[in-house]
């Protein structure tokens, strides 16, 4: 990594936090970092955005001049670490009591993201930080009502989420449960694994044929192949988040997943191509490469590479850096997002089709300046200048 290069794309708090998603080599960059000033408070609202806390305040104290000991402004990363401990432990417990719910009603559900993660490769719910438990159920809508009665029966509530029932028609899963605790922790059932209509050739039943079965909390069940899940990973990064949210969970288990060794790059390349997630699974890598040092092998980047010059991909990839947090240079235009979005995924020669990850979206990220007529959007650009000169700088310098 070279900071020099493009590294007004990204704050040091943000360029802490994704380091901290690497590996023991990003130790001395880390340390550099600490001693210059920083905005701890910052740092900890992105830690608490990409449910980092545990891990970070874990790593800066091991690598810390002081070893264990913290600058005063970092007081608040470590009382945020003590609360999401607590919140992860309460959530594997959840999990537990979840699977036994389902197990009584003979509902079988595979363990997705995080929480599959959490129990096989980062062996605890603290190594791996989570929002909510993902559970996709094998014979999806047939069965979502039974699923969603035991659950409810088990110490899980409703939200507002429920009044959205339009939005939900053909979404991967049901509106969130939450733990009745009043904990904030929520359960998603996924009776698919993107909205209908996707462009990828990845279907629940293809995760269910190649998925392995553990024993968790006493409970059968099951998680993807380390194929899947680093393909499952790859497509909700960069295509149903857009590269815009979870970058530090999503580079963070992509080098967890690499050190196990059980990747066979030759045939998660074939995978990754075929499934039409090439491009995605390139700018996940690219940018975890590039900002938390994720050792991707570069024949793999190579052969999933789009077809762009080297200097687009390099202004493609300080775009997607500059978005990755609220706090950075985020483009000022949500169309040119979508542009820039499109530039990098190249969804025609990906396979895609008319479909965009935004399709069922829209309402969240579209701008009024989107609605506004020719003349009256120029005039807004042009208020906003000093954020199309920022961003200029992060994209376009150097």
């Amino acid at each position: 990594m070279n900071d020099a290069q493009g590294g007004r794309a990204l704050s040091p708090e943000a360029r802490v936090l994704l380091l901290s998603a690497g590996g023991s080599e990003n130790d001395d960059r880390l340390r550099e970092l600490l001693v210059a000033p920083l905005d701890w408070d910052r740092l900890c609202a992105l830690a608490t955005r990409e449910r980092a806390e545990p891990v970070l305040y874990d790593r800066l104290r091991s690598v810390s001049a002081r070893r264990g000991v913290l600058p005063a402004g970092a007081a608040p990363l470590e009382r945020l670490a003590r609360v999401s401990q607590f919140r992860m432990m309460h959530l594997e417990q959840r999990l537990g009591d979840s699977l036994s719910a389902l197990g009584r009603e003979r509902v079988d559900a595979m363990l997705l993201k995080g929480a599959a993660l959490a129990l096989t490769v980062y062996g605890s719910f603290v190594r791996r930080p989570m929002s909510d438990l993902d559970l996709l159920l094998r014979g999806g809508s047939a069965v979502a009502g039974r699923a969603r009665a035991a659950l409810l029966a088990s110490g899980w509530v409703t939200t507002e989420l429920e009044q959205l029932e339009e939005f939900f028609e053909g979404h991967q899963h049901l509106p969130a449960l939450e733990d009745a605790r009043g904990t904030g922790v929520q359960l998603e059932l996924h009776t698919a694994l993107f909205f209908e209509g996707h462009p990828f050739r990845l279907s629940p039943d293809d995760m269910w044929s190649r998925a392995t079965p553990i024993i968790a909390f006493g409970q059968r069940t099951s998680v993807p192949s380390v194929h899947d899940q680093l393909l499952h990973l790859c497509l909700h990064f960069a295509w149903s988040h857009m590269m815009a949210t979870g970058a530090w969970r999503a580079f963070r288990d992509l080098d967890t997943l690499i050190a196990t060794g059980d990747i066979a790059w030759d045939d998660f390349v074939r995978l990754a191509r075929s499934s039409r997630g090439g491009s995605c699974c390139y700018w996940t890598f690219r940018l975890a490469l590039r900002w938390s040092g994720v050792r991707v092998p570069a024949p793999v980047l190579e052969a999933l590479k789009p077809p762009l010059p080297a200097f687009a991909l390099q202004r493609l990839e300080r775009h997607f850096a500059a978005n990755l947090f609220p706090t950075e240079s985020v483009c000022p235009s949500v169309a040119m997002a979508y542009t820039m979005w499109r530039a990098g995924v190249r969804p025609k020669w990906s396979g895609h089709g008319s479909v965009r990850p935004w399709d069922r979206t829209d309402d969240l990220l579209f701008d009024e300046t989107m609605r506004m007529s020719g003349p009256r959007r120029l005039a807004e650009h042009i208020r906003n200048a000093r954020g199309w000169a920022r961003y200029a700088r992060a994209v376009l310098s150097g």
